[in-house]
């Protein structure tokens, strides 16, 4: 899992009940006997564009779980726990779900996301908060109307699976001024091109159109607001993940 444990404190907790988005409905899954050490849960996150079909999801989640417990529940979000038997393949488990549901609300385009497996309590609320940004993340790089599981969004891993608050701090800390998107966007672009071209300054040229001298103007720049030496591969990773961060927001916030 490309999740830090770490991040399933209680300030991840607290952080993610407060911050769930209202147009989703989330399902628990148990997996493992009592023999078999410490329970694995795996989440489910449903969600739909269309308000009124979201908040019937909740109903419908019930009704499919009858024998499930509900753990939370608020407007436009239910959450159920239910003890399976033996291992269960999340993406085939989420993908009939998903077709359950869809069928049952008229909503073709019933998005889902998948998180975990998680060992324990902690690990419930780390697999739900991973299953609402797939869910979220997923919508917005793939389309409607598909399941993601967390460990499908790729290179994003890295920076979720933890709060937006812990997120955003860290992409302001490494980033400095840069983390005001629309001030510096220029600058902004050009850090991004330099790290996905391996710091080829003809590449960056070529790609957003601009002579090299301006390009290690900008370079200086950059360097100068938010102290990195882009020479070193240490800090070059950290912006990266920083703007990898800064994307993932974004697109959460969409």
């Amino acid at each position: 899992m490309c999740a830090r444990e770490a991040a399933a404190s209680a300030g991840t907790r607290a952080d993610f009940q407060e911050g769930l988005p209202k147009r989703e409905a989330f399902f628990v899954v148990r997996g493992g006997g009592p023999t078999s050490g410490p329970s694995a849960y795996i989440a489910i996150a449903f969600a739909s564009r269309d308000a009124a079909i979201a908040a019937r999801l909740r109903v419908t989640v019930a009704e499919l779980a009858p024998d499930a417990r509900v753990v939370r529940s608020r407007a436009g979000v239910a959450a159920a726990v239910r003890e399976l038997t033996g291992p269960v393949d999340a993406r085939a488990y989420a993908e009939s779900l998903r077709s359950r549901l869809a069928n049952s609300t008229g909503d073709g385009a019933l998005s889902v996301g998948v998180g975990g497996p998680k060992q324990g309590a902690t690990g419930a609320h780390l697999a739900l908060l991973q299953a609402e940004q797939a869910v979220v993340l997923g919508r917005a790089l793939r389309g409607e109307g598909r399941v993601t599981l967390f460990d499908d969004l790729g290179p994003y891993c890295f920076v979720l699976g933890r709060p937006e608050s812990d997120i955003r701090e860290f992409a302001n800390r490494i980033l400095g001024p840069l983390a005001d998107g629309e001030r510096y966007a220029d600058l902004v672009r050009t850090l991004d091109s330099y790290l996905r071209l391996h710091g080829s300054l003809n590449g960056v040229a070529r790609d957003l159109f601009l002579h090299r001298n301006t390009v290690r103007q900008r370079l200086r720049r950059i360097s100068k607001l938010t102290g990195a030496d882009l020479k070193d591969a240490d800090s070059r990773l950290a912006l990266q993940l920083a703007l990898l961060g800064r994307q993932a927001l974004e697109r959460l916030a969409s």
